[in-house]
């Protein structure tokens, strides 16, 4: 089912999916490449979405993992296993996802480039549905009801915001996947976010995107050599993963490169029981 029609169906009765993503591509797909966006800070990434799903191993068997209510498992969380592998473990069948009311409306704030100002007020009744740090500004929006709205409106507007506007959901949306998407062809970096003009610095990139709440720096591959965003990504504590074509690749230590092995050998092994 595509994210679109599935947005589409849960509005009619007033709730949503709180991801980013091609509306067009199927749900799974945006799970199992972890398609997540900035509206992680406000209502949290797939990882925290996702209650259950069902997934298929390369030799066959069907794994059952979480369930259809918020508790109600032990053990082994298997559902966070499904989430950014991209068939390294196995294939998604059906997932059982959250859903928030629908907002109604949108409030953007543009402000002067800083990684810090969303330290200061994620703690405070101002902080942002979403944010998003790029060379020239820092753009911070709210998603609700409009009484919530006019509170966050009152109280952004001592930071003497460069930019404020309010605006429907769907131009919200819209605006968000015109900004963080750079095509087939892309790197996506996960650093410190007190790192991120480091790792910028460091890597020499000119055209880039940030979540400053969370670390993740995505931007197009033409401008730089695979090797060197990933030297400055470990020189900063972090990594990087490549897209060419829907291909991925990822470019972390060998210390993690062997951990996952390790699990992909657990989830291929014959006969093995993962239930």
């Amino acid at each position: 089912m595509p994210l679109a029609l599935a947005q589409e169906r849960l509005g009619e009765i007033d709730q949503w999916i709180p991801i980013d993503g091609d509306p067009q591509s199927a749900i799974g797909q945006l799970v199992e490449r972890n398609s997540t966006g900035p509206l992680r800070l406000g209502f949290g990434a797939w990882r925290d979405l996702l209650l259950g799903c069902q997934f298929r191993l390369r030799n066959g068997q069907l794994i059952t993992a979480g369930g259809r209510t918020v508790k109600n498992v032990a053990g082994y969380d298997l559902t966070k296993f499904a989430v950014g592998q991209r068939g390294r473990f196995g294939s998604l069948v059906t997932i059982t996802t959250r859903t928030y009311k629908r907002p109604v409306a949108a409030l953007m704030a543009e402000l002067p480039p800083s990684n810090q100002f969303i330290g200061r007020i994620i703690l405070t009744p101002l902080r942002p549905t979403w944010a998003m740090l790029l060379p020239e500004s820092l753009i911070c929006g709210w998603l609700d009801q409009e009484p919530a709205l006019e509170l966050f409106q009152r109280l952004i507007a001592p930071h003497h915001p460069l930019r404020l506007c309010r605006r429907s959901l769907a131009q919200d949306i819209s605006h968000r996947a015109q900004l963080w998407s750079w095509g087939p062809n892309m790197f996506k970096a996960s650093v410190p976010p007190t790192r991120i003009w480091v790792f910028v610095k460091e890597s020499g990139l000119s055209r880039w995107v940030a979540d400053p709440a969370f670390g993740i720096v995505i931007g197009p591959l033409d401008q730089i050599e695979e090797t060197a965003l990933g030297l400055a990504a470990r020189a900063v504590g972090g990594s990087v993963t490549v897209t060419r074509e829907d291909q991925l690749q990822w470019h972390g230590s060998e210390a993690e490169e062997r951990v996952l092995n390790q699990l992909q050998k657990a989830f291929e092994a014959e006969g093995g029981n993962l239930i």
